[in-house]
């Protein structure tokens, strides 16, 4: 008999699936999928609610009542959970909705039935214990690759721990976009995707989540000394980030 392949599955809540996209369009992913019994992809295959799962890669942001219901029971049958992307690891792009009066809410996106059901966007830690993160938006394609052929060997990757600013190439130099008082968050985000941003000529965006302790206030108060308005200067930081008290949102 053979090793038995481990049981997994990738589900996803409030997001725009741009993840699971990503996971579809890594060239050999049908080669690393044959190593697991894959049980539960929405864009790839029929749906097995039933059965347990070795690995689960939960993607989206949780915005209702009744997804943090599904949340907690994908948790009871997982005996190992990802949050997949920055919806999951932060809250992301949904999160937005948070600076939004409900009253304004009802009248250009939701209905009183969808509206009464929702709750604040959130990440998934808000609700269950996760068990590792994959960040970015969308995630990068190897970190992903990396992470199954490293869980078939019962080794978990160490998560990178210093800030996008350690990977860039502009570092130190003239070019960094700190230096052309360009806004750029690279200082306070979370690391491990090899700049691939600012390699590409584009700032930071943050899409990775902020570092434990990133200086928020500090930052803001750099990009107003450059002439970006308040509004300007929170859409930025908050973009993908949420912070848990939105009253607070500009003191975290």
């Amino acid at each position: 008999m053979g090793v038995k392949k481990p049981v997994m599955g990738i589900v996803s809540f409030t997001c725009d699936q741009g993840c699971q996209f990503a996971v579809l369009f890594i060239d050999n992913i049908f080669d690393i999928l044959k190593k697991y019994n894959v049980q539960y992809f929405h864009l790839l295959k029929e749906k097995n609610k039933k059965t347990d799962f070795d690995l689960v890669f939960v993607e989206g942001a949780i915005t209702t009542k009744r997804e943090v219901e599904k949340l907690k029971e994908i948790r009871k049958k997982s005996k190992f959970l990802v949050a997949l992307g920055a919806c999951a690891c932060h809250g992301g792009v949904p999160a937005m909705r948070n600076f939004i009066e409900n009253s304004d809410l009802k009248k250009y996106v939701y209905n009183q039935k969808t509206l009464k059901d929702s709750v604040e966007a959130a990440p998934i830690d808000k609700y269950v214990k996760v068990d590792y993160y994959l960040y970015g938006c969308p995630i990068i394609q190897d970190e992903f690759t990396a992470f199954l052929d490293a869980f078939l060997k019962k080794k978990i990757p160490e998560q990178f721990k210093g800030p996008v600013c350690m990977e860039c190439p502009r570092r130190g130099k003239p070019t960094c976009f700190l230096r052309q008082k360009q806004p750029c968050m690279g200082a306070l985000t979370r690391g491990g995707c090899d700049a691939i941003c600012p390699k590409e000529n584009f700032p930071c965006l943050l899409c990775r989540g902020p570092l434990p302790k990133a200086n928020f206030t500090a930052e803001a108060k750099l990009f107003k000394s450059w002439g970006l308005s308040e509004e300007e200067v929170w859409n930025r930081i908050h973009m993908f980030h949420t912070p848990e008290n939105k009253k607070n949102a500009k003191k975290d």
